[in-house]
């Protein structure tokens, strides 16, 4: 009885299956026949609705199939190229093939206003040029008669002592020098080869050689302006400048060409006084050794002015030393006083001594020993007396040759009179960094001409 009861309360706890399927089942039946000992095992409810639904939706169900597939493509697509985007190298960036050396290079770092650049340092070490210069200005020498010269930002270039307009500046910075590609490759002749695979950003520069008795010998390379059509050339003279130095300087170059270099090109002459007030930066003593009296320099001048007399003294010169540097305005004051009261003791005027005092001292606020920028040297055969007898000296002549190199520049030259407003000083050296003085000292100017220069 009370198994009855269960088999019933199980038999009611089964849905009562849809009308659809029952359709399902007895079409199921028919198909099979009598023979129901091959009725497969009984599937889920859901199997049984969807096989119904995709009988009679079949449209449907085509549709999302495809969509189904479509997005499991896309999925694996992009997939795909993600880890191509990932694991190729950046095609934004350039790569330079100097020979075999391959050199890749940041898109940013060599394409500029849309054009392209070379690492001229690069293709120096490549060719085997000779490279001088300073901060802002290189040149690479092949020979003496063949090289290029740039200047940063500067619309000029120099071929083989030819002065040429380029399209796009080169860019010259603490000894780095960027050059535009189609410039450069205009300009070399003979022995190199250029090739630009723009669409792969890819560059080769490739030295041209010969076979000989197997060997390979490089061709000789030649710069030349034929492939640059312009019709007015402008012809400069050049003269290479020796950047050769008797010591290492690597410890205090830093002093010699600073980066800072426009605060050592301060002007002080009577058309620009500096005024009572003005003190230079940090001031130190000069060594004993060089001087035979306490005196004061600004401190970057003075670490290039140590260095400038060691390496005299190397090259055996020994009887030059320091006999005024940094003066204030008030010490001028005084000096000039002196020198005028010794003009008028001549039975000159007021007036006339001014105008002969003025030949040879400033009026205070327009010398240039305010800078704390400037020496005058003397040596023991001029027996203490200041005067272009220096000129007939060693040391005159070392440093006519090498006071650039250490950022030195002869202040008053003979031939600027009219424009640095005093008479021809042999003995007196200003400091201005070794970016200005190796430009003053090839154009054969003066500060005040550089200084325009610069300014335009």
């Amino acid at each position: 009885m009370k198994k009855d009861k269960k088999n019933k309360q199980e038999q009611e706890s089964f849905e009562a299956l849809s009308s659809e399927e029952l359709h399902m089942l007895r079409s199921r039946l028919e198909e099979l026949g009598e023979d129901r000992s091959v009725i497969p095992p009984p599937e889920s409810r859901k199997d049984l609705v969807a096989q119904h639904y995709v009988k009679h939706n079949k449209p449907k169900v085509v549709v999302v199939s495809v969509l189904a597939v479509s997005f499991v493509l896309v999925v694996a697509l992009l997939i795909a190229l993600i880890v191509g985007v990932v694991n190729r190298r950046n095609k934004a960036d350039y790569v330079f093939y100097f020979g075999e050396e391959e050199v890749e290079y940041k898109y940013e770092s060599v394409v500029i206003n849309d054009v392209l650049y070379v690492d001229m340092n690069r293709f120096a070490a490549y060719t085997g040029m000779t490279v001088s210069g300073s901060a802002e200005r290189m040149k690479y020498l092949i020979s003496d008669d063949q090289f290029l010269k740039f200047e940063n930002e500067s619309e000029y270039f120099v071929i083989n002592g030819v002065k040429l307009l380029m399209p796009t500046p080169a860019y010259v910075k603490d000894g780095n020098c960027l050059v535009p590609y189609p410039v450069l490759s205009k300009a070399v002749e003979m022995g190199v080869s250029f090739q630009l695979e723009s669409g792969k950003h890819i560059v080769r520069i490739v030295r041209k050689s010969q076979m000989v008795e197997d060997k390979e010998i490089f061709d000789a390379i030649a710069f030349s302006t034929l492939m640059f059509d312009q019709p007015a050339q402008i012809v400069i003279e050049e003269h290479e400048l020796d950047m050769t130095y008797s010591l290492d300087i690597s410890a205090v170059e830093a002093y010699i060409d600073p980066v800072d270099n426009e605060r050592f090109l301060v002007l002080a002459n009577p058309q620009h006084p500096v005024g009572p007030d003005y003190l230079p930066g940090t001031m130190e003593r000069i060594p004993a050794k060089w001087c035979k009296k306490d005196m004061q320099l600004e401190q970057t001048a003075l670490v290039a002015l140590e260095a400038m007399m060691e390496a005299m003294a190397a090259d055996g010169i020994t009887d030059v030393y320091v006999t005024s540097a940094f003066r204030n305005y008030q010490y001028q004051q005084t000096l000039y006083n002196t020198y005028l009261n010794q003009e008028m003791s001549k039975g000159l005027t007021r007036e006339q001594a001014e105008k002969e005092v003025l030949k040879y001292s400033a009026k205070p606020g327009t010398s240039e020993h305010q800078t704390g920028l400037c020496v005058d040297f003397i040596t023991d055969s001029m027996n203490n007396n200041l005067t272009n007898a220096f000129e007939g000296t060693a040391a005159f002549m070392w440093l006519s040759q090498n006071a650039y190199k250490y950022g030195y520049i002869l202040r008053y030259p003979d031939d600027k009179k009219d424009v640095v407003y005093y008479n021809y000083e042999s003995w007196h050296y200003r400091f201005v960094g070794r970016t200005a003085a190796c430009e003053i000292y090839e154009k054969g100017i003066c500060l005040e001409e550089y200084l325009e220069l610069i300014a335009q």
